[in-house]
């Protein structure tokens, strides 16, 4: 059983800490990315409504994924009834509009992201670090290296090894394309 299965499972009897410490932070960031900085003011107040219809309507859903498409939508239709009603960012809402087919992927997109935050968070520190000097931070080898107090030699290697630890972490979360994908686009940066 996946995290998303067990938040649902427990969603359906009545109990949703576990979607406000699990899936709430996601959610947030999908209403972010949807209104975008000049309106993510406003992402809590879409995503509560989504949780308030989805917990209201909990006994009609027949899988997770019925479920969790059900959230993700009624956010995204929130936030464009919101911006046709006010008539407001017209050019915005059109490229929204024409982009109905990118809704799956921006949940898979989302999820895969929070998959990998969670593997970050669980490598040892030095790693932790590494990851985030070299990927976050965008630091050559050589800085990285000196900062760490390391052979730039080090930094190589311990940096395979990280994308290692990584794809051992993710591969039975992940499909193997999506996999190769997101490890391919973190090798980049070796």
């Amino acid at each position: 059983m996946n995290q998303y299965d067990h938040i649902y499972s427990v969603f359906k009897k009545g109990d949703i800490a576990p979607l406000y410490e699990k899936m709430y932070p996601e959610l947030l960031m999908y209403a972010n990315s949807l209104l975008g900085s000049e309106y993510a003011f406003l992402s809590e107040d879409y995503v509560q409504d989504a949780i308030y219809k989805a917990y209201m309507r909990r006994n009609s859903f027949d899988s997770t994924l019925h479920w969790k498409v059900f959230m993700y939508t009624c956010i995204r239709n929130a936030i464009f009834s919101s911006f046709r009603k006010n008539n407001t960012r017209k050019k915005y809402l059109k490229q929204m509009d024409e982009s109905d087919d990118t809704l799956l992927l921006n949940i898979i997109e989302q999820e895969t992201i929070t998959l990998l935050h969670t593997a970050i968070s669980n490598l040892p520190d030095k790693y932790k670090l590494l990851f985030d000097l070299s990927f976050e931070k965008g630091l050559k080898n050589a800085e990285v290296a000196k900062m760490m107090q390391v052979a730039e030699i080090t930094v190589k290697k311990n940096k395979a090894h990280l994308i290692q630890i990584l794809r051992e972490k993710l591969k039975d979360k992940i499909d193997d394309s999506s996999l190769s994908l997101l490890l391919f686009i973190l090798v980049q940066e070796l």
